[in-house]
């Protein structure tokens, strides 16, 4: 693992984060972000289920962050260990979306948390934070759980978010054995003693205590599971929720304290991610312990919450799944009782947001995703401290009659600010070492402008143009596949010339289809002829039958950048030289191409080759 992978928060610290990541690119652009939200952490990585075995019994890290695409062979039995040795700690699995109805159901219940790739930074911050944060009882939430309470939903879970084709053997103890296969994350077949299907997999779910393992065997053909396993699980989980609540470690428990009533202020937090949601209630509530705090996952939720509670305060984010922010404002204003309550708005869709702001009375303060619990500790305290200033609403139209409502003018602190602005300046990008295991071979099909022939009617200079943006990549070593996350195809990008005016790197962008190679044309039918000094001749091709040939290159892997949702954004190829390889054949071995050297570049308004001037190597 590449030493920059590493977190270097100081020897003396004590608390830790191990990340399960195979892409080096991902690795470090989840370091980069878990400096920011979790800046007390040390950060280890690791890229494969043994070390992260030995890295998890030297650090006892707090928070298990486990990237499952790909998914890892053995996780089960990892987790299960984990469940052992490090009971008491967290877990965040990054994976692909998992059933909606589960979800929905399960909520914070359980010892896995899940994050759907990809996924931006705020949401990934808010459940960085949460799971690092003050755990406490959660009065409208239910109880979070750790490793020590992982149970068979979780593994089910697990797979689902892996895509994973895999036999979990499940050990229910009293004699009492199972089996679930899974097929590219769905539940295919379930059996137990003499049931199969459904009645099988409700049956194991019921089981109050499961060892779990991976089967060393491929899954059965048998398909017992219809789609409806999802529904299975849901209803389980809603019978078992009263008595399946996680048990809590000895080191988790707090001493007993007689419950008091609150009178502190009310405020209603309204915001479709569930780890956000706890982050910012635990992080109020922290810094307040009187305040009075109700949570809602989508629009109509929450206008629910309001009318009820008729808060001091609402927190609202933009992007719901079912009324967007603005709308959410609106229906505020329009109804008597909560046109007065204000509204705090907070969300990473900043001109929404500012727009919203700018129409509606009642949004009082903004704050953009992602942001720490310092600026929104004190941002919540600023608005609820400001005293009310009366402003009255010009009459609105028919369509959205409201009273005159109060506004209160709260801007963020500096501080936050500044927080804001260093949070932008957060670019998820891995440089790599020159380690000479970066290698690439880049493949760029040309077509030909003119040739120039020497007085022998050999191949001189050629000037060609990109007969198509699509390139070829070649990655011979593993430090350099392993920086790339998944098989994707590239388009030649932005081209930078260095003080001579020859190419100094070269930036690709990912494509969602895989490369195709082009086919090139070796005849040259003549469309005029010119006798240049030096007794040569130069051929320009017919415009309706050019000759194209491919262009390889020995380039570095310089760079890899990420988008804000960790997706790869952009890869840089440093030009190590000038020589490259000419060929008519693609297939053909690349020591059999001809040398020439790259002696001149044009680049068109976009920063892209637009023309190359080859010279023969003799």
């Amino acid at each position: 693992m590449p030493a920059s992978l590493q977190s270097s928060a100081g020897a003396a610290s004590h608390r830790s984060v191990l990340l399960l990541e195979e892409y080096d690119a991902l690795a470090a652009a989840i370091c980069s972000a878990l400096k920011k939200f979790a800046p007390q952490h040390d950060v280890s990585v690791a890229r494969a289920l043994d070390q992260a075995k030995k890295l998890a019994a030297e650090i006892a890290p707090e928070l298990f962050i486990i990237d499952v695409d790909p998914p890892w062979p053995g996780l089960t039995d990892f987790l299960e260990k984990m469940r052992s040795a490090q009971g008491n700690k967290r877990a965040l699995v990054i994976g692909a979306a998992i059933p909606a109805e589960i979800a929905a159901e399960r909520r914070s219940f359980g010892a896995l948390q899940f994050i759907e790739k990809p996924f931006d930074l705020a949401a990934f911050g808010a459940a960085v934070q949460a799971l690092l944060g003050p755990w406490r009882e959660s009065e409208s939430e239910s109880p979070r759980g750790s490793l020590g309470t992982l149970n068979v939903i979780d593994v089910i879970l697990l797979h689902c978010a892996a895509n994973a084709s895999v036999v979990v053997e499940v050990d229910g103890g009293t004699n009492r054995f199972g089996e679930i296969h899974f097929a590219q994350g769905q539940i295919t077949h379930v059996e137990t003693g003499k049931l199969t299907g459904s009645e099988a997999l409700r049956e194991i779910l019921t089981w109050p205590e499961t060892e779990m393992h991976e089967a060393k065997r491929a899954g059965s053909a048998r398909r017992t599971i219809q789609k409806n396993w999802v529904t299975i699980v849901v209803e389980a989980l809603s019978e078992a929720r009263p008595a399946q609540k996680p048990s809590v470690s000895r080191a988790e428990k707090a001493a007993p304290t007689k419950p008091r009533a609150k009178a502190g202020k009310k405020i209603v937090v309204i915001d479709d991610t569930e780890m956000l949601l706890i982050f910012v209630e635990d992080v109020l509530t922290t810094a307040d312990p009187d305040l009075q705090i109700t949570t809602a996952l989508n629009g109509t939720e929450g206008l629910r919450q309001i009318e009820q509670v008729i808060p001091d305060l609402v927190l609202l984010d933009y992007s719901l799944p079912d009324l967007n922010g603005d709308e959410v404002c609106r229906r505020l204003l329009q109804n008597e009782p909560t046109a007065n309550v204000p509204v705090l708005m907070m969300s990473g869709h900043v001109p929404e947001m500012t727009a919203t702001a700018a129409q509606f009375e009642n949004v009082v303060a903004t704050i953009e995703k992602p942001f720490l619990s310092d600026a929104l500790v004190s941002l919540v305290r600023q608005t609820l401290a400001v005293p009310t200033q009366t402003k009255q609403v010009p009459k609105p139209p028919k369509d959205r009659q409201s009273p005159a409502v109060s506004r209160t003018t709260a801007v963020a602190p500096a501080r936050a600010k500044e927080e804001f602005e260093e949070q932008r300046r957060l670019t998820p990008a891995v440089r790599m070492a020159s380690t000479g295991e970066n290698d690439a071979v880049l493949g760029l099909f040309l077509e030909v402008l003119s040739m120039q022939l020497t007085p022998q009617l050999q191949m001189g200079t050629i000037r060609a143009k990109p007969a198509s943006l699509t390139v070829s990549l070649h990655l011979p070593w593993p430090a350099a596949r392993n920086a790339i996350p998944g098989q994707i195809g590239f388009q030649l990008g932005a081209t930078e010339l260095n003080g001579t005016g020859q190419i100094s790197t070269v930036r690709l962008i990912p494509t969602a289809k895989p490369f195709q190679p082009s086919q090139t044309r070796s005849a040259f039918e003549i469309g005029g002829v010119a006798v240049i000094p030096n007794a040569r001749v130069q051929l320009t091709p017919a415009g309706t039958t050019p000759m194209t040939m491919e262009l390889i290159a020995h380039l570095e892997v310089a760079q890899v950048e990420l988008s804000p949702t960790f997706e790869l954004a952009q890869l840089i190829l440093k030009w190590r030289t000038n020589e490259v390889r000419v060929t008519l054949n693609p297939k053909a071995p690349e020591q059999s191409a001809a040398r020439f050297e790259a002696t001149a570049v044009k680049l068109d308004g976009s920063g892209r080759i637009a023309e190359l001037l080859l010279n023969p190597i003799k």
